[in-house]
């Protein structure tokens, strides 16, 4: 089959590799829509991960089922999540394979969906496969897992309808939360961010304030946005030193910090604005793909306008240098 494989730090290449074998307790999806995420940015700009076939952003068919698996169907139209736990360390003899010391991941130490075909090596419905309805798109389906970080991460700090809420960067995990908060009954978003395509997502995501952060001091216009109070929560999305610094700023006392984007560099902090807000910090990582559905059914999240450029397995490395390089780059989708 076809897939996008890494060859060095920005160097992909799509060629042939083999087939994969579908294990007894796992599935074949035949792969429609793939995105590119954030976290595979990471790794796509440094050497040290050739070999990576990227893509856990997905959708597709069912097309092979292993012998051992119960509840799913070829021609299955789904979403999933794959991973492959130790089943040694403590955690999973607690019967917590989630979180996994040593996790092997879809699309990381596991072959990815940006190919023809991927593999799911533990196959559960409602778990780690997840079938979508007749009405979904593949591209709505490939999304749920973007979606679903977004979902986890609100829900983290358990926003309130009349408290007010500032996302910090408006890549796609920004953008969702906007929309999540929003399907919550948030009344006051505010979004910043720097790209005039991600400033136009925010608007069509439903942020009640939009900050462009390349133009205007972002706690100013945050203060000036809620007569100086500062917000109940920042979603902190961006992942870098100045984000999290106006985050602190920003938040009221009592406020909470939702440390969701993914930090190349280590931070240097002052605690003590921290402890004289009495705010809270709160890592974020996890999804909820069926809460994430249902919202899609309910039509209280969409993707259209989040979208911005489509390209064919064949056209991967073009698409991972316009997700990387591109100013009206939002999410760009990989179509197998």
């Amino acid at each position: 089959m076809k897939a996008a494989v890494l060859h060095g730090a920005k160097e992909i290449r799509t060629q042939t590799v083999d087939d994969p074998v579908c294990a007894p307790h796992g599935v074949i999806i035949k792969v429609n829509s793939c995105g590119i995420c954030g976290s595979d940015l990471h790794w796509y700009k440094f050497d040290g991960h050739e070999g990576t076939i990227f893509g856990h952003e997905l959708s597709g068919d069912i097309v092979e089922v292993g012998k051992d698996v119960r509840g799913v169907e070829i021609g299955t139209r789904c979403t999933a999540v794959g991973f492959s736990p130790c089943n040694e360390c403590f955690w999973c003899r607690q019967g917590k394979a989630h979180r996994c010391q040593a996790m092997e991941l879809l699309g990381y130490q596991l072959p990815g969906a940006m190919a023809e075909y991927v593999h799911i090596p533990f196959a559960a419905p409602g778990r780690t496969v997840f079938p979508i309805p007749g009405e979904m798109s593949y591209e709505d389906a490939a999304s749920v897992e973007p979606f679903s970080i977004s979902y986890f991460s609100v829900n983290r700090g358990q926003p309130k309808p009349d408290e007010v809420v500032a996302v910090i960067g408006l890549g796609v995990i920004g953008l969702y939360a906007v929309q999540i908060l929003k399907a919550m009954g948030v009344k006051k978003v505010i979004a910043a961010g720097r790209r005039p395509s991600r400033l136009e997502a925010a608007r069509l995501s439903g942020a009640d304030v939009i900050i462009d952060a390349a133009t205007q001091s972002t706690v100013e216009a945050v203060m000036e946005a809620t007569g100086l109070m500062g917000v109940n929560t920042v979603v902190e999305c961006a992942g870098n030193q100045a984000a999290f610094d106006q985050a602190v700023e920003m938040a009221r006392g009592g406020g909470k910090i939702l440390l969701v984007g993914v930090y190349e560099d280590p931070l240097t902090w002052q605690p003590l604005p921290v402890i004289g807000k009495n705010l809270t910090l709160i890592g974020c990582l996890g999804g909820n793909f069926p809460a994430v559905i249902d919202l899609f059914k309910a039509g209280k999240v969409k993707t259209e306008g989040m979208i911005s450029h489509r390209f064919g397995l064949d056209e991967a490395a073009q698409a991972f240098r316009t997700q990387l390089e591109d100013p009206a780059a939002v999410k760009v989708m990989i179509k197998p």
